[in-house]
């Protein structure tokens, strides 16, 4: 193990002592110094001590301390959960860096906008200063060996694992975690094992593997607490009370829960807060606390608002949609749940996905690129050696070697981005759990659909089916198991179509289904038979029968737009929900509403004919 280490910071009361007799440059060096101690545990101090750094600078002229002190103040803002003034104060560090010429402040000022990105949800901007920022303290760690660049690029493989993992790529995410840990490892920095050991344990535990999740939570746990880590503990103690939520442990779960609650109280970190509180809110609704559940609702929905936290507040709406279900308020809880699924769908459209694959092949083909030329340099460098060194034939046979070596490492390399840019097209296309095609794909065969219905005719049949009860699967048998039931859920579905239908995951446990030049009455007919067929014989996952129902809701396409057709079948899928589930519901155009809108839309146009 290399354990070279950065040289050893200056201590909280060493820093204060020499701010006592410092002035000048080396005065507002401390004071950026002494803020970068304080701010984490105290970020009122941490502020006013930057701006001291901030005021001190711009009277010396010094831009170095200037760009510190911005930096300074964008940390104290991010701690402070005050994300648009951060992103602010680390874009004007990020630019004073780059005058100056400094690659590892720029390095460190990308990954910090990249934080504040994934705070609010923006994984695409994200990760593109992630890679940003990887890029430099890569080059800067090839060029000059540097450990802070070294650690730099371990951070910042964690951090691309989160956005991957919330993008819903977990085996790639679990990929980048691995590399994090071998490059602390490596250089020995102890201090980062227990957040990526805190990461690994969200990837197993979104997997269903809840004793290794359980594990990894409980020694990620263990060493906060000794280390002092509160902000790490609180979400260490958040994340073992949902495993414990998972196996029906509630007294556990909420203990957990609140012992999270209580340090991020204290320590006043507003997303903590939030975290504890969606976990209470789930908590109380699978105990039948609806009333309860609501109050928390309320709670946090005002600090998502606060914290622009766009994936916490559709989660709410989801929970919000769930407690109105269980309390037979149907009408709030279809309001509820549409708001959630827009939400969610703006949040990870397959655009943005698409985006993220992208932006991580192309770092890896840079990377790949990268080692090309590294290995050029050393073939031209091995060239010259023997050209001094050998003659004749054998410096010929050599040379063969080489570039016989070189021909195959490249062939190897191009297969290899060939391979990912193929990835990246079927990632485009189909889901990746189910292959079925996926949403994106999906719209756009509705897109030639109704081209064709136009010029034809001939309507087409929609099918939007839901698994009912989902959530108790994954409760009771976990997520692996219900990945498993999805797959096999989209086989039978496939089964029960012909071979000009297309069937396509739409979100979750929820499916759309696209029969061409089919009538609602005919449509109706393969819902019902596909009904049968997922009740009537059991699922079989981890040696246990599983019985499962669907319930549908259908439509008919061609004569209106696909937007409207959608939501049709979707208003009479929640009205199977409501009336028992297990059934099937079809939901007719209403001829009113469309001419309605015609007369609207020819009096806007025409407005002179009234």
């Amino acid at each position: 193990m290399n354990t070279t280490r950065i040289s050893e910071p200056l201590s909280l009361p060493e820093v204060e002592n020499l701010l006592e007799k410092a002035d000048g440059k080396a005065r507002a060096d401390l004071l950026n110094k002494l803020a970068a101690l304080v701010v984490k545990n105290d970020k009122a101090r941490g502020l006013e001590i930057s701006s001291q750094a901030l005021e001190l600078s711009g009277n010396l002229g010094y831009r170095r301390g200037k760009a510190a002190a911005l930096f300074g103040l964008g940390d104290a803002a991010r701690i402070g959960e005050e994300y648009r003034a951060a992103l602010e104060y680390y874009a004007l560090s990020l630019d004073i860096h780059k005058v100056l010429g400094d690659p590892i402040q720029q390095g460190r000022c990308l990954r910090r906008l990249g934080d504040v990105q994934f705070y609010v949800n923006n994984l695409d901007l994200s990760l593109k200063h992630y890679l940003n920022s990887l890029s430099i303290f890569e080059k800067t760690a090839e060029k000059d060996g540097s450990p802070e660049a070294k650690i730099n690029c371990g951070h910042l493989m964690a951090t691309i694992g989160n956005v991957l993992r919330d993008s819903g790529d977990l085996e790639a995410s679990l990929d980048y975690y691995h590399r994090c840990h071998s490059i602390y490892i490596l250089e020995g920095f102890t201090a980062g094992i227990p957040g990526i050991l805190y990461n690994t344990g969200n990837i197993f535990h979104s997997q269903g593997r809840l004793e290794e999740a359980l594990n990894v939570y409980s020694e990620a746990l263990k060493e906060a607490e000794e280390s002092g880590d509160h902000y790490l503990a609180s979400m260490a103690l958040s994340s073992l009370g949902s495993v414990f939520m998972a196996r029906d442990d509630l007294e556990a779960a909420e203990d957990h829960f609140m012992r999270s609650m209580n340090i991020a109280e204290k320590q006043d970190r507003k997303r903590g807060i939030l975290s504890a509180t969606l976990k209470l809110v789930e908590l109380g609704r699978l105990r039948g606390n609806l009333d309860e559940a609501l109050d928390q609702c309320e709670r946090g929905e005002q600090l998502a608002g606060h914290l622009e936290d766009r994936r916490s507040y559709a989660n709410i709406l989801n929970e919000r949609a769930l407690i109105y279900s269980s309390m037979e308020e149907y009408e709030k809880a279809l309001e509820t749940s549409l708001a959630f699924h827009k939400l969610s769908e703006d949040l990870l459209s397959e655009k943005r996905i698409q985006e993220i694959d992208i932006l991580r092949v192309r770092y890896e083909t840079e990377a790949k690129e990268r080692e090309i030329e590294l290995l050029r340099r050393e073939r031209t460098i091995q060239r010259r050696m023997m050209l001094g060194a050998v003659a004749g034939l054998v410096l010929t046979g050599v040379s063969l070697v080489l570039v016989y070596r070189n021909v195959r490492f490249r062939a190897r390399v191009n297969r290899e981005l060939a391979g990912a840019y193929s990835r990246v097209e079927k990632l485009s296309k189909i889901d990746t759990l189910t292959g079925l095609a996926n949403r994106r794909a999906m719209m756009k065969s509705l897109a030639s659909e109704q081209t064709r219905s136009s010029r034809t005719g001939r309507s087409f049949g929609l099918i939007m089916a839901d698994i009912d009860d989902f959530k108790l699967v994954n409760d009771r048998h976990g997520h692996a198991c219900g990945d498993e039931i999805l797959v096999e859920v989209s086989k039978r579905l496939e089964n029960a179509l012909r071979s000009q239908d297309i069937a396509s995951r739409w979100g979750g446990e929820e499916f759309l289904l696209l029969l061409p030049e089919t009538s609602l009455h005919s449509a109706v007919k393969v819902a019902k038979k596909t009904r049968a067929l997922i009740e009537d014989t059991p699922f079989v996952c981890n040696n246990a029968s599983i019985n499962l129902t669907m319930t549908f809701g259908v439509s008919e396409g061609g004569m209106i737009p696909v937007e409207d057709a959608i939501q049709l079948s979707d208003t009479a899928l929640y009205r199977g929900k409501r009336t028992g589930k297990n059934n099937v519901n079809f939901q007719s155009i209403n001829w009113k509403v469309i001419f309605d809108r015609l007369r609207s839309a020819i009096r806007r146009a025409h407005p002179a004919s009234e």
